[in-house]
């Protein structure tokens, strides 16, 4: 056995494997205090999330249970680094080794620590994240991976929509990159037309999940209509099925309803309520207008098209008008297929800084941005006001 086999064998153990104890001596220090844990080995590896052609689950490999997992638990393709290799060295290695495949279009998505415990036993890992596209693809069945000491693990697709998967995924904060995974097989055009067409696909479905207004967004709802004021009018960027119209209505406010989404504004239309298609980018707003409504709308939008939104926004409001905009706070941008839609859907996520930033070219005077927690995944929304 070659020293390399060797080490990438003591290091590359599977979470299932774990020593109870770490290799090597143990520290004195450690075990004249029984108030502290035995030092444990840190082991870097690198792991991709892999989805298939028709982006809508990715490759993981099935491991057996553990007494923290009793059914057994989900671990992402991938292994350790060794000694002299590199990061993305290493995880095109592995996915040779294991599925007999290469990875294409690999880009890294980020790096997450794992600290756990497994058969009892602490473990803890530096995770270098990686998507990609394997070529060829994997068959829907019947894959096996096999380490490298000859343990065979099956390989199952597991949908990138786990809201009710009953297994865990490892690395459990791997699952924050699967829910906003970078698509790199379309253009813009076709994202935006993705998008569209998985809320019009799902229209019903979207209006009955979100049929109640969570108590922190009717404050913020309460507040926007104060600052309006009574008889004002309001342009709702993205009304969905009426939801914000009708409480806005409701305050005393002129709304006119508009979506991308057909099928949301037949809705409205057949609810009684005139509504239009409108796309924000490339179609004229109207107005002037007191005020615009824009919540978990303009996230849809990139970064390029979120500053001519907000510029055209800030011409169709009167001086002194205002603007409310919810987005999801994070970097870079993804798909996910998670919440009341079935189909994927693109975001674009948004630090405060650079929110503030595109808010302020585009003429807006940011009079507030506050954090507000995820309503279904542990995510926080950005959340701002802001005036003419």
């Amino acid at each position: 056995m070659s020293r390399v086999v060797a080490m990438k064998r003591l290091y590359d153990r599977p979470p299932t494997d774990l020593p109870g104890t770490t290799s090597g001596p143990a520290d004195p220090a450690d075990q004249a205090r029984p108030d502290k844990v035995r030092s444990v080995r840190i082991r870097v590896k690198s792991m991709a999330i892999l989805p298939n052609p028709e982006f809508t689950a990715h490759a993981v490999a099935v491991h057996p249970p553990t007494p923290e997992s009793p059914h057994g638990y989900h671990r992402l393709i991938g292994g350790s680094v060794e000694p002299g290799e590199t990061h993305r060295a290493a995880i095109a290695r592995e996915i040779r080794e294991e599925l007999g495949a290469e990875l294409t279009d690999e880009h890294l998505l980020g790096v997450v620590e794992s600290i756990f415990t497994i058969r009892g036993a602490p473990g803890h890992e530096i995770v270098f994240l990686y998507a990609g596209r394997l070529t060829p693809p994997i068959p829907p069945q019947g894959t096996t991976l096999t380490e490298d000491d000859g343990a065979q693990h099956p390989v199952v697709w597991r949908s990138l929509n786990d809201a009710d998967e009953q297994l865990p995924l490892y690395p459990a904060d791997a699952a924050r990159f699967v829910h906003r995974l970078p698509r790199t097989d379309q253009d813009r055009q076709a994202e935006r037309e993705a998008t569209v067409a998985a809320y019009d696909l799902d229209a019903e479905a979207y209006a009955s999940g979100t049929g109640a207004i969570p108590e922190d967004l009717l404050a913020e709802l309460d507040r926007f209509a104060g600052l309006v004021g009574t008889g004002g009018s309001v342009l709702e960027i993205g009304s969905g099925p009426g939801r914000d119209a009708a409480l806005l209505e409701a305050r005393g406010l002129a709304v006119d309803r508009t979506d991308i989404t057909p099928a949301f504004v037949d809705r409205m239309r057949a609810a009684g309520h005139n509504a239009r298609v409108l796309d924000p980018l490339r179609d004229d707003l109207g107005g002037p207008y007191d005020g615009a409504w824009c919540d978990a709308v303009l996230l849809h939008l990139s970064r390029p098209e979120m500053a001519i939104v907000l510029h055209k926004l800030h011409q169709a409001i009167r001086p002194g008008g205002h603007l409310y905009a919810g987005v999801k706070e994070g970097d870079g941008d993804g798909w996910t297929r998670h919440g009341n839609v079935a189909g994927a859907r693109h975001f674009t996520y948004w630090t405060e800084p650079a929110l503030r930033e595109v808010l302020t070219a585009a003429g807006w005077r940011v009079d507030e941005v506050h954090r507000a927690p995820g309503r279904r995944l542990q995510e926080t929304w950005l959340n701002v006001f802001c005036s003419r």
